[in-house]
């Protein structure tokens, strides 16, 4: 088992992983062996297995920016339990993004390059520059380029980030996914849910101005997020590249994660994430201000956090074969998640759904409802499944690693597994609701607008 958690430098411009390392270990050793990665993932307590499961991925239009796409080999035990080497280039372009469904990888092989360092810097602008049609020219000016919008303040954070000589001077790192107090976290969901619970929108576009301006100043409570001390905001900053591109959060002390302060006293986040061809991104930002405008949501603990990717090679990535821009959010599950609906949750399907449904959109592997990745959904936004599934049935001939979500992918199955406590489907979408069923829980009723079926406030207009 010990090689799940190996790491070794090959003194061949490469690197092995064990698939059970966490990325911020990984890329600890590969610091002190005066290497790194031309772009890492935001989370850094993600395993290197699960980051090429899923094609976790950092933002940009100039480098490759997944794990999955640095990848030139792995091992792997396969369907008849015999251990194979991957490194024929069409065979890890269907392992770089494996989905779990290949077998059991057991370390990865990826490229590196000289250690490096990266200045960043988080600015506000109008959010009318998400519309003026500078963004992508823009975007490709940079090494790292991402966007923060909040469209109740129409505001959007620029950040932007050039990889700089190691010898420059700084030793900043990203709070980004921050260590903090028991005490405060509890406080703060015991404020979201408060808010919510009251439909107190002017208090929850103020949650939205503190996430904000944390993003580019220091805002109490919140850590600063670029630092080299804990304490004092630099912005810009400089240090090495991945300590800047992604952190991880620990339970050390007094501090902890934001999900990880119990049941009663968490934020408990709940993702969304959907990519799009760079064509797309004029009609996307306008469909959510359309949207907007019927529909209020106020994105507090994220933003709409807006990322690039290059075309990537590998055949179930996100970005495979274009160049990609993702639209994100993440929300925050009310106390009683399964018969109470979160705020904006009319927003957040009606946008959600044009997405996929009017925009080509793909759903990010390992984030979004379940609904996102029913068979139906899949056959629509999954373009190199066939090919994928070869290599499903060669790997794994008898179907030692099958599971629901692999038989969906082979379109011989609706199931799903559903958490027992689901009375409502649509509240985590794990259903697109139904007005003939109750499937939006307390104060919500199933409303079909625009070609989208979303859960609406209030009790439904009966008309007769």
């Amino acid at each position: 088992m010990s090689n799940f958690n190996s790491a070794v430098n090959n003194n061949d411009g490469t690197v092995t992983l064990g698939a059970g390392l966490e990325l911020q270990d990984a890329m600890e050793f590969m610091e002190s062996q005066m290497l790194s990665l031309i772009m890492v993932p935001t989370f850094g307590g993600i395993t290197i297995g699960g980051a090429i499961g899923t094609g976790s991925h950092g933002s940009s239009l100039k480098h490759s920016t997944s794990i999955s796409d640095q990848v030139v080999a792995l091992t792997v035990v396969v369907g008849n339990a015999s251990v194979v080497k991957i490194s024929d280039p069409n065979e890890v372009n269907a392992y770089r993004v494996h989905l779990g469904l290949l077998g059991i990888i057991v370390n990865v092989t990826i490229q590196t390059i000289p250690l490096f360092k990266m200045t960043i810097k988080n600015q506000i602008y109008p959010d009318s520059f998400l519309s003026d049609g500078s963004v992508l020219n823009f975007a490709k000016q940079y090494d790292m380029f991402q966007m923060w919008w909040f469209p109740s303040a129409q505001d959007v954070v620029v950040g932007t980030g050039n990889y700089t000589s190691l010898n420059d001077q700084g030793t900043a790192y990203t709070n980004f996914i921050p260590n903090e107090p028991s005490a405060t976290i509890a406080s703060t969901s015991a404020a979201i849910e408060l808010l919510q619970a009251t439909k107190n929108y002017i208090g929850l576009k103020s949650v939205a101005a503190l996430t904000e301006h944390s993003l580019v100043d220091k805002v109490a409570p919140k850590p600063p997020i670029f630092t080299e001390n804990g304490l004092t905001i630099l912005n810009p900053a400089t240090g090495y590249t991945w300590r800047l591109q992604s952190n991880k959060c620990n339970a050390v002390g007094l501090k902890t994660c934001g999900w990880n302060n119990g049941p009663k006293d968490s934020v408990f986040p709940e993702e969304s994430s959907v990519a799009f061809d760079i064509s797309q991104f004029n009609v996307v930002i306008q469909m959510i201000r359309n949207t907007l405008e019927k529909y209020p949501a106020l994105f507090e603990l994220i933003g709409v956090y807006i990322r690039f990717s290059t075309a990537s090679p590998a055949l179930m990535a996100i970005s495979s074969g274009r160049e990609t821009f993702t639209v994100e959010w993440t929300t925050a599950m009310r106390h009683d998640p399964f018969n109470t609906a979160k705020a904006g949750i009319s927003a957040y399907q009606a946008i959600t759904q044009q997405m996929v449904n009017n925009f080509d959109g793909r759903p990010h592997w390992g984030k979004n409802g379940l609904y996102f990745f029913t068979r139906a959904v899949l056959d629509k936004t999954v373009i190199n499944k066939e090919e994928f599934i070869v290599f499903m049935k060669n790997n794994d001939p008898n179907g030692l690693f099958m599971n629901k979500f692999g038989k969906r992918i082979l379109g011989l199955s609706d199931a799903m597994d559903i958490d027992p406590r689901v009375k409502h489907c649509a509240l985590q979408d794990y259903c697109i609701c139904n007005n003939t069923r109750n499937d939006c829980g307390n104060e919500h009723h199933c409303s079909q607008v625009n070609g989208t079926s979303i859960c609406k406030y209030g009790l439904p207009i009966l008309v007769g």
